[in-house]
Formats: C-alpha cells, structure tokens, sequence
C-alpha cells in the first residue's frame, strides 16, 4: 500500500501537539481551541444541508 505524503504530515503534526501537550487530551483540546480562536477569520463554517423529505405516495 503506498502512504499518502498528506496523511503523513498531517499525523507527523499531531504526534508533534501531543508531544508538546504531554499527552493530556485536556491540553490538546486547549491548544485546538487557541488555534480556533486565532485562525477564526481564515476558517469556514457551512450551514448543514437540509435532511431530504421522503415524497409521499398518494392515493
């Protein structure tokens, strides 16, 4: 199977922000909220599609 170089990265980051959050699932959720907060400008936020309304059989 070849390793996609996108997912490495990305793993590579986030063994890196666990490492310097010493494993602490409550400092890494710190550190994505600060990252939030900072990038807020550059993120986008969609609105949900609607759920699709089944047509009813009539008759």
């Amino acid at each position: 199977m070849t390793q996609d170089p996108i997912v490495k990265e990305v793993r590579e980051i986030i063994h890196q922000i666990d490492k310097e959050c010493g494993q602490d699932p409550e400092k890494y959720y710190q550190h994505l909220q600060r990252l939030q907060k900072k990038l807020a400008k550059r993120l986008v936020c969609r609105q949900p599609n609607p759920l699709p309304v089944p047509k009813r059989k009539t008759g």
